[in-house]
């Protein structure tokens, strides 16, 4: 196990989870809140600081000061203007090339990541400290899949896994023809929301969120929780797609619990892709 850690927390509650686990194995770390995002009441019982995103500079003083060898990011995370960021020097300097030329957000986490690597740190992934909030391959709820739905639901998900490489989003619906509606900057409830559109309610049939095509484990995981269960119970749609060890699970015995409930039935997919690009699913 990982110790000496900083949690760079963002929206949301897991931020906050991982800290509770950290704290029961007596590991040392440290919480660096950004502001607008993260709500540093609820650290209050941990020791923590809170930094704008623009603060870079003061983000690498903390954590050498506190003698931090381990970074792990953690919550949401929203692109900044350059008005909102106001980055010192040091964050200007690091930042500013591939944060304001129109790069995408798998290029700029992907810097992040070699910016604090270069200062000496390791950056660690959800999966380096703990499984928990991860799916296992298997099928989950109703188990019983015709195989021509197994070939419709291969087919979307090798579109979808296709289609993020554009690092538009993460989630998409179908039908049983084709891809309905694509994920946007608004995010996954919205796409829900979209989804209950007449014309797209009435053919929605497959939900799918997975990590875009060659990302890094270590950042921007996918999230599906009871929340967003909640809200396809209420649609049409059949089947919900989540990768396999790769989506973050919030509240996962209490999502699986009323997963049984529902008439849903949630697949989650192994997904390997070859030196030669051929793209292979399991979950069974």
């Amino acid at each position: 196990m990982f110790n000496n850690i900083a949690i760079i927390a963002g929206s949301g509650k897991l931020p906050y989870k991982i800290a509770s686990y950290l704290e029961k194995l007596n590991l040392n770390f440290i919480i660096l809140s950004i502001k607008g995002y993260s709500k540093i009441n609820l650290y209050k019982n941990f020791k923590t600081y809170s930094l704008r995103m623009g603060q870079g500079y003061k983000a690498i003083k903390l954590l050498k000061k506190n003698k931090i060898k381990n970074i792990i990011f953690l919550g949401g995370l929203d692109r900044p203007s350059l008005a909102t960021l106001r980055p010192d020097l040091w964050t200007l300097f690091k930042v500013f090339k591939f944060i304001f030329f129109k790069k995408t957000d798998d290029v700029i986490l992907r810097n992040v990541v070699t910016i604090f690597e270069n200062e000496g740190f390791k950056v660690l992934g959800l999966s380096d400290i703990t499984n928990n909030f991860f799916l296992k391959k298997g099928i989950y709820g109703r188990k019983k899949i015709p195989k021509k739905d197994k070939l419709i639901i291969n087919k979307h998900l090798k579109q979808t896994l296709l289609w993020t490489r554009k690092d538009l989003g993460q989630s998409v619906i179908t039908s049983k023809q084709n891809i309905l509606l694509k994920e946007d900057r608004k995010g996954t409830n919205n796409l829900i929301m979209r989804s209950r559109n007449y014309k797209y309610s009435k053919n929605s049939y497959i939900f799918i969120k997975i990590k875009k095509l060659h990302q890094d484990s270590r950042v921007d995981l996918p999230t599906f929780g009871f929340s967003t269960l909640k809200k396809l119970v209420k649609t049409n749609i059949k089947y919900i797609v989540l990768n396999a060890n790769s989506t973050i699970i919030m509240d996962k015995k209490k999502t699986l619990k009323y997963l049984k409930k529902s008439k849903k039935t949630l697949l989650s997919v192994d997904i390997t892709v070859s030196n030669n690009n051929n793209i292979n699913f399991n979950y069974e």
